[in-house]
């Protein structure tokens, strides 16, 4: 009897030991596809992932068809401000789209100036404020300092502030100026259009159905002095 118990355990030892390899080979699979998820994962939200991935900070990110001609007459400077400043040129192309369509010589009533209409007192002393390269380097850094300090890295909130300054960042909504309001709405419809690779954009069409159109024109004018002087 001994010996057949002995036998009989010998025979059943291997078995026990076969679900123990079993579940590590479980684990390691289960961990495999967690690897395989994160990297993918990684590659849709890391701003640096894909040339082709429109996040904030993708520097390398296709500009949109859809903006006007007179703001795509900046193309080639677009796209260095943008791998100056790191940041999607899209975002750049927003602001000058709504600020200016592209007007370099644009001055608000509010006395806000440039390609992205930057208010004088952003500037260094002696700084010419209307220089296409200075007006969009003081420009971002008050959109950077909107986006990391204020709004959370949310992009339609760092535009509202960039519009109607850091307080609309603690206040609902509704209480935002009629201004500011329609500005989000028309960034946040313009970015939208972009990360879904439209070659129109509805959201423009407003804006120039607003007043855009005006100072569209305004920047073909400014644009055509600049080419024949």
């Amino acid at each position: 009897m001994t010996k057949q118990k002995q036998a009989s355990h010998k025979k059943t030892a291997p078995r026990a030991e076969e679900p123990r390899r079993v579940r590590r080979r479980k684990f390691w699979a289960l961990g495999m596809l967690v690897v395989a998820a994160l990297v993918v994962i990684a590659f849709e939200v890391w701003p640096f992932g894909s040339s082709h991935s429109q996040t904030i900070a993708n520097p390398d990110a296709p500009l949109a068809s859809f903006f006007r001609p007179e703001v795509l007459y900046w193309r080639d400077e677009i796209e260095g401000w943008a791998r100056e400043h790191h940041v999607n040129p899209n975002v750049i192309a927003i602001v000058i789209q709504i600020e200016s369509c592209g007007n370099p010589n644009a001055i608000s009533n509010a006395g806000a100036l440039g390609l992205m209409q930057v208010m004088p007192f952003h500037f260094q002393n002696g700084e010419n404020m209307i220089n296409p390269d200075t007006n969009v380097a003081r420009g971002m850094t008050v959109f950077y300092e909107c986006l990391t300090q204020f709004a959370g890295w949310d992009l339609g909130t760092a535009l509202a502030c960039y519009n109607g300054g850091p307080s609309v960042t603690q206040r609902p909504f509704s209480s935002w100026a009629n201004e500011t309001q329609y500005y989000y709405r028309w960034a946040t419809g313009l970015w939208s259009d972009v990360q879904n690779g439209d070659e129109t954009s509805d959201a423009l069409e407003d804006w120039l159905a607003a007043g855009g159109e005006r100072l569209c024109v305004q920047a073909g004018r400014s644009q055509s002095v600049l080419a024949t002087g």
